[in-house]
């Protein structure tokens, strides 16, 4: 399948988008057809006696990551993801949302944040 990284809505070649980035915001998409496919791999793995250990942003540019949130809110470097307040909250939205979806189901074993 590969990554994309969304900038506009309907461009994807899937349609599986956990986080849309538009004019500098992001919209976290919790319905069936995005996280509820993560919902899925957590029952899987629930199903098959497996623990997940989940990472919720990478630092490589390759895949997106870090340097997503760093150009769609106005940094220039990447370690402006850890210093950048306007990046961090974006970043602490988003873990939020995912973390308290999951934060009841013990499949999970831990999250990478960074």
């Amino acid at each position: 399948m590969g990554f994309a990284d969304l900038t506009t809505v309907g461009t994807a070649p899937y349609n599986i988008v956990y986080q849309l980035w538009e004019n500098g915001t992001a919209s976290i998409n919790t319905k069936d057809n995005d996280l509820g496919y993560f919902d899925k791999v957590v029952a899987a793995a629930k199903e098959a006696g497996v623990k997940l250990v989940v990472p919720l942003v990478n630092n490589w540019s390759d895949y997106g990551g870090m340097d997503v949130y760093v150009k769609q809110l106005g940094g220039k470097y990447h370690d402006d993801f850890y210093t950048d307040e306007k990046i961090k909250t974006a970043y602490k939205k988003y873990i939020s949302t995912f973390i308290n979806r999951y934060k009841k189901d013990d499949t999970i074993m831990s999250w990478e944040l960074q």
